[in-house]
């Protein structure tokens, strides 16, 4: 649900619909309806949460398969160059091969793990973009709510 509207219906239900107390100017507030409409808000905040949490994993996942690819050039070398053993010159190259096989694949698994930290990255920022106008549209509708409850008390 929008939190804009949970807001406003919650603003409804303290401002119009509680009932008036006699002689106070207060209203009788459901504590049992204000917990249930603020447990609605808290649910519609953190949607973002579990995109960020698949966000980490699909990372991890980048990561894991990035380091099984090395093993398994690295392995893939380390075979075809015990098939080169028997020549030096030909054990040279497998090595130099090897070795320039083992420096791109952790080229590899470096640019990987930057794209993911940087998509991560991009994600929590528009997370806490989220949350944050969230959290001020929370905190202007409790202001609201305050400046109320002050003019009813002046008034």
């Amino acid at each position: 649900m929008d939190i804009e509207f949970l807001i406003q219906r919650l603003e409804k239900y303290v401002l119009e619909e509680c009932p008036k107390i006699p002689l106070s100017g207060n209203r009788a507030i459901s504590e049992e309806e204000l917990r249930t409409q603020i447990g609605q808000i808290r649910d519609s905040i953190p949607e973002e949460v579990p995109r960020a949490r698949r966000i980490v994993k699909q990372q991890e996942e980048i990561l894991i398969q990035a380091r099984h690819e090395a093993e398994k050039i690295i392995a893939e070398a380390q075979v075809e160059a015990k098939d080169l053993i028997g020549e030096h010159r030909i054990v040279q190259e497998a090595k130099q091969q090897a070795a320039l096989i083992r420096q791109q694949a952790e080229q590899d698994v470096r640019a990987l793990r930057a794209e993911a930290d940087e998509y991560v990255f991009d994600m929590l920022s528009q997370l806490q973009e989220e949350l944050s106008r969230s959290q001020r549209v929370v905190e202007n509708g409790l202001r609201k709510l305050e400046a109320d409850r002050e003019r009813r008390k002046q008034g």
